[in-house]
């Protein structure tokens, strides 16, 4: 049986871990960010226009839905000259 000292740990770690969860479900549940997350999972070398062709969706919304998963810690963008390349962050 644990201690309430061990039982309070457990509760805090899954509070903070809910949270956490509950924020990548979020920013998730929009379609166009879950499918670029998606798109990265499979090809991780994609520059943000090229997503932005095959979703079919404009250069300035592919952005901003790129700049809302980074900002959330799911992605990290690669700059290599004019063109950005976003990459599913590695922890």
């Amino acid at each position: 049986m644990l201690s309430e000292k061990e039982i309070q740990k457990n509760r805090q770690i899954l509070v903070e871990t809910d949270k956490n969860m509950a924020a990548t479900f979020k920013v998730l549940s929009d379609v166009n960010r879950y499918r670029i997350f998606r798109i990265l999972v499979e090809q991780p070398k994609l520059s943000v226009s090229t997503i932005a062709q095959i979703l079919d969706i404009s250069l300035p919304l592919a952005s901003q839905h790129i700049k809302i998963l980074a900002h959330a810690n799911l992605i990290q963008k690669e700059r290599d000259g004019k063109k950005i390349f976003p990459k599913i962050k590695q922890d």
